[in-house]
C-alpha cells in the first residue's frame, strides 16, 4: 500500500513538472507576440484618440513619467503628441482606473496643447454586459471630446460644458471611468508644463 501511495506520489510530481515546463515554453515563445500586439493596440487606441497627431514621442528622450494624479488612478504611458513636423501639439495618456464595478478600466485619452480633451477610448475593462460596458459605446466616449475643466457627470441632463450624462444603472463604472480621465487631464497638465 505504501509502494503505490510513493508510486503515485512519483507519477504526480513528474507530470506537474512536465507540465510546468511545458508552460514555460510556451510562454516564452507568446510574451514577445503578446507584448507586441498590446504595444500595437496601445498605439491605436493613440491614433484614436488624437488623431491629428503623426507620431507619440516619449518625454525626455524616453524617461518614464508616472505621477500619481488622483486616487485609485494610476498613469501608464504618457507620450507627446506630435505633428508632421515634429511640434508637439499636446499628449496622449493612458490612465487606469481600480474603481469599477468589474475591476480595473483603463483608457486611453489625447489632450491638446489647451487643455482640451481630443478623444477618449476605453481599452481593457470587465464591466457588467448591458450595463457598465456601455463604457465602451462610441456615444458615451464623445461626450468627453472638447472638454478642458474636470469632468463630471450628471443623471439629469447635460447643461454645463464639462459634464457627461452617466450611464443609466452603472454609477460605479461612470464614476471609475470619470475618474481615470479626470486623472489624465491633470497628467497631461504636468507633462505639458501646466500647473
Amino acid at each position: 500500500m505504501m509502494k503505490k501511495i510513493i508510486k503515485d506520489t512519483l507519477s504526480l510530481v513528474a507530470i506537474t513538472v512536465v507540465a510546468g515546463l511545458c508552460l514555460s515554453v510556451v510562454h516564452e515563445l507568446t510574451a514577445e507576440t503578446i507584448l507586441s500586439a498590446e504595444a500595437e493596440e496601445r498605439s491605436a487606441s493613440y491614433r484614436e484618440v488624437f488623431p491629428e497627431a503623426s507620431d507619440f514621442i516619449a518625454p525626455d528622450g524616453g524617461a518614464e513619467y508616472n505621477p500619481s494624479p488622483k486616487e485609485g488612478v494610476t498613469i501608464g504611458d504618457a507620450l507627446f503628441a506630435a505633428d508632421s513636423e515634429g511640434n508637439v501639439i499636446g499628449c496622449v495618456i493612458s490612465a487606469t482606473s481600480a474603481n469599477g464595478y468589474g475591476g480595473d478600466i483603463t483608457l486611453s485619452v489625447g489632450v491638446d496643447s489647451e487643455g482640451a480633451i481630443t478623444g477618449m477610448r476605453v481599452t481593457s475593462m470587465s464591466e457588467s454586459p448591458g450595463f457598465g460596458s456601455h463604457c465602451q459605446d462610441e456615444a458615451f466616449q464623445e461626450q468627453f471630446r472638447g472638454i478642458s475643466g474636470e469632468v463630471v457627470y450628471t443623471s439629469s441632463g447635460k447643461t454645463l460644458p464639462n459634464e457627461i450624462d452617466m450611464i443609466s444603472g452603472a454609477t460605479f463604472t461612470t464614476s471609475a471611468v470619470t475618474d481615470a480621465v479626470n486623472g489624465a487631464l491633470i497628467a497631461a497638465r504636468e507633462l505639458m508644463g501646466g500647473e
